[in-house]
């Protein structure tokens, strides 16, 4: 199992990922659009777990300025991994990647939100040094 920076090209098995993390389906064609604008951006990075030549695992990170840091942040915007992947190193693989990537990029902290119904995750996340600070609010536009 290794990681490796996403490509273009990747978009469908990406695609496939986004859909079981978030248990549903996108429209492909937005999709891709979002997707290439990400893959375009520079303070976007997007990191792949790959195992004997299948994507099993996909993180997108965000480094940008924040106020209420007074520096540099990193926010993983996704991580998923496959199913059957799932408690096999491929999370955590890919979770040092992006620690390595914002501490590489001069980020103060490395911060993340996870919907309240996945509590496996959450206790992935603390096993994994983050600590529950706050909470996040939006609103469907």
């Amino acid at each position: 199992m290794f990681v490796r920076k996403c490509e273009i090209s990747d978009v469908k098995e990406v695609y496939d990922l986004i859909c079981e993390l978030e248990d549903t389906s996108f429209i492909y064609a937005n999709f891709e659009v979002a997707f290439n604008c990400k893959m375009k951006d520079k303070e976007n990075y997007c990191i792949l777990a790959v195992e004997e030549n299948s994507i099993i695992g996909f993180l997108s990170l965000n480094i940008n300025y924040q106020l209420h840091h007074a520096g540099k942040v990193a926010t993983i915007e996704e991580l998923v991994v496959t199913g059957k992947y799932r408690s096999k190193g491929a999370g955590k693989l890919l979770l040092g990647s992006a620690i390595e990537c914002a501490e590489n990029n001069g980020c103060d902290v490395i911060e993340l939100t996870s919907n309240f119904t996945r509590e496996r995750a959450h206790n992935f996340y603390i096993k994994n040094g983050f600590e529950k600070g706050s909470y996040k609010f939006k609103m469907k536009l």
